[in-house]
């Protein structure tokens, strides 16, 4: 069930004073350049994965906590409305093994044709 429209979306004070910190320390990057594809001057580290993206927040660069790291992520127009969790994955994927390809583990002399 999703959350009340009454309540408006989950943002940590935590991150909001971070984010509001980095518009105080580079005002002409957060006035112009973020909306002209200057990349952000700091990652702003944080834990709430939980936080909603807001739409000041685009263009910024924000170090999500994986559970042992933080991942960098770059805010985008399509990220809005959904949570900083959802692009950090925590779990590592599977990485198999390749199989080797052998006769049932005998080699063939080309020679004689015989396996050894």
């Amino acid at each position: 069930m999703p959350r009340s429209v009454w309540k408006g979306p989950f943002v940590a004070v935590s991150l909001l004073q971070d984010v509001i910190a980095l518009a105080r320390k580079h005002p002409e990057w957060w006035n112009k350049g973020r909306f002209q594809g200057v990349k952000a001057p700091e990652v702003v580290n944080t834990h709430s994965r939980a936080s909603v993206i807001l739409p000041d927040f685009l263009g910024c660069k924000f170090g999500v906590h994986t559970g042992n790291s933080f991942l960098t992520i770059e805010v985008k127009e399509p990220m809005i409305g959904h949570k900083l969790g959802e692009f950090a994955a925590t779990r590592k994927q599977p990485v198999h093994k390749k199989k080797e390809a052998s006769a049932g583990g005998k080699k063939i002399n080309p020679a004689t044709g015989k396996a050894s």
